[in-house]
């Protein structure tokens, strides 16, 4: 009978043993399901790039779980609500976006200035931190055929003022804008010949000889595809977008091996490596967490 009873507590041990296994393994502190970050993008190719970049670097660096079905989810207006209520923890966002678009503000033309304002708004009003910029902006900008610049001399807005010659190709509200052509008109005194031809084909009308000149965003892929330079805005006339990843502070709190996961990014990637990743996806139509893959091991980052 004593043996029996011995046998019944050791049996009772090694259930209550299990058990406890069981439960830390399906959820209790230990389990990586229970430190999972959730990433997510804009739907074009350089917000798709810098997302899976991030989610990369936090898999390879800690022992975070990373959640990327919101990479491509949408638009800042989707995007910002969502990370104040926590459905999802990071995401790539720029300065005059999260500015002007989510905190209204002025226009302020220095990067260094609307990084800092929007950092600290955005931690006072959302409990959201602005980790440091990576190193480019994607602004705004005025190309044009390189050939034609170098001819010209023309590096930067001011030499193009010069050149009241060529012809500026826009779409219907181009020439109607205070913040593009009517900006640039009273900024620089530019006073050209207009081209108005649909948005999708700027640089078709460049390529064909319809045209000199352009609106573009600084980054764009179709840049090297058309061999385009973007010219320096020397009198700081379009606002700055620096490119930084928002995240919830909570989560830096909680787990702050996300934020030294991602400190190698922090002022790593130019204008100029931008373009080259943002036309691998947008002209040669590879998949974006191949060229953040591929960007990230080039630098053996992961």
């Amino acid at each position: 009978m004593l043996q029996k009873r011995r046998l019944t507590r050791l049996l009772l041990c090694v259930a209550l043993a299990a058990a406890m296994l069981g439960a830390v393994g399906c959820g209790g502190g230990g389990s990586k399901e229970a430190g999972k970050v959730v990433i997510a993008s804009k739907q074009f190719a350089e917000s798709l790039i810098l997302a899976h970049m991030a989610a990369q670097l936090i898999e390879a660096k800690t022992d975070l779980a990373v959640d990327i079905s919101k990479i491509g989810m949408g638009a800042t207006e989707m995007l910002h609500p969502a990370l104040v209520e926590g459905q999802i923890d990071l995401y790539p966002e720029y300065t005059g976006t999260a500015w002007m678009v989510v905190l209204e503000g002025d226009v302020i033309h220095d990067r260094q200035e609307i990084f800092e304002k929007t950092k600290a708004a955005y931690q006072e009003k959302f409990n959201i931190t602005c980790l440091d910029p990576l190193g480019f902006q994607n602004t705004f900008a005025i190309a044009m055929p390189k050939e034609v610049a170098n001819e010209r001399g023309i590096k930067t807005l001011s030499d193009l003022a010069k050149h009241n010659d060529l012809t500026f190709v826009g779409d219907s509200t181009t020439f109607t804008r205070a913040d593009v052509y009517l900006g640039l008109q009273e900024t620089y005194g530019i006073d050209m010949k207009q081209k108005v031809v649909d948005t999708a084909f700027f640089y078709d009308a460049l390529a064909e000889g319809h045209g000199h000149v352009t609106t573009c965003f600084s980054t764009d892929g179709r840049l090297k595809e058309y061999d385009f330079v973007v010219l320096e805005d020397d009198k700081h006339f379009f606002p700055p977008y620096d490119a930084m990843y928002v995240v919830r502070t909570e989560i830096l709190e909680k787990y702050p091996e996300v934020g030294e996961a991602l400190k190698p990014l922090f002022n790593s990637i130019n204008e100029e490596a931008m373009i080259d990743l943002n036309y691998k996806v947008e002209v040669e139509n590879q998949d974006p967490a191949d060229v953040a893959k591929e960007y990230l091991e080039s630098r053996g980052l992961i």
